[in-house]
């Protein structure tokens, strides 16, 4: 297992993902972004829980508007595309583990 954990960390994807969190963490404008659309999502969520579709629509607005200036610093259309890279790598280990584990 630390040997499968090793392997995968030490993917190009994976150390590059690591660089790029290191810059997002450093970056305050983009981290106060990032915190401003999680604030947004919650927002979204209760309204959407309450039936309040017309302050659901304006949150998924705002949330759009904070998200295409989060998109516009540009490595973080980097960092999400190798996050679904390393996310799609991970479903695939996943899988083979499953079918191994299925056959025992």
């Amino acid at each position: 297992m630390n040997k499968l954990i090793a392997t995968f960390n030490d993917l190009e994807e994976v150390k590059r993902i690591h660089q790029l969190e290191n810059y997002i963490d450093k970056n305050t404008i983009l981290k106060e972004k990032i915190e401003a659309l999680k604030s947004k999502q919650k927002q979204m969520i209760n309204a959407k829980e309450y039936n309040q579709v017309n302050q659901y629509s304006v949150y998924k607005k705002e949330y759009e508007e904070i998200y295409n200036e989060i998109i516009d610093f540009p490595f973080v259309e980097e960092y999400l595309e190798l996050l679904d890279i390393v996310n799609d790598e991970l479903k695939a280990i996943k899988d083979i583990i499953e079918i191994k584990i299925n056959k025992r």
